[in-house]
């Protein structure tokens, strides 16, 4: 069985902090950011990044560009100021199998190599890999803002 995958305008914003426009991860119509308490983030999908981050952003997630963390893991949610990891970020391992993605394996990460918390309720997530490349191609093309 897999649950959908589609992609929505999201924004983080209000008083004293800075406004970010991001599309956050909806998966079977609920936004994966709320299964998250208490943390400010944004996706690694912002609508302020340059082309070349948001298509490398976007490749990373379709699997198309090798991930500089280990363990098949890529940033899903980082820092809404600045972005780097160094500030924490939710990670997930991203592996696909024949027709399907699977995210598994949710942790928060603050550097390459540290995992400080996982969150054991969250996921595994398996998506019909067509739909997941098609809702994804649509930001890579920026169809999808």
């Amino acid at each position: 069985m897999f649950q959908s995958f589609h992609l929505t305008l999201a924004v983080r914003g209000g008083s004293g902090v800075k406004r970010r426009e991001f599309l956050d991860y909806v998966i079977d119509g609920r936004p994966l950011l709320s299964l998250f308490d208490d943390v400010d983030v944004v996706s690694a999908l912002a609508a302020d990044l340059p082309a070349r981050a948001l298509i490398g952003a976007v490749d990373g997630l379709l699997l198309r560009e090798a991930s500089s963390l280990a363990g098949d893991r890529y940033v899903l949610y980082c820092c809404p100021e600045c972005g780097d990891l160094g500030c924490g970020a939710i990670t997930a391992a991203i592996v696909q199998h024949d027709e399907h993605v699977v995210w598994r394996d949710f942790r928060w990460q603050d550097s390459v190599d540290q995992q400080l918390e996982r969150y054991p309720d969250v996921g595994p997530f398996r998506f019909s890999a067509d739909e997941y490349r098609s809702a994804l191609e649509q930001v890579r093309c920026r169809q999808n803002w």
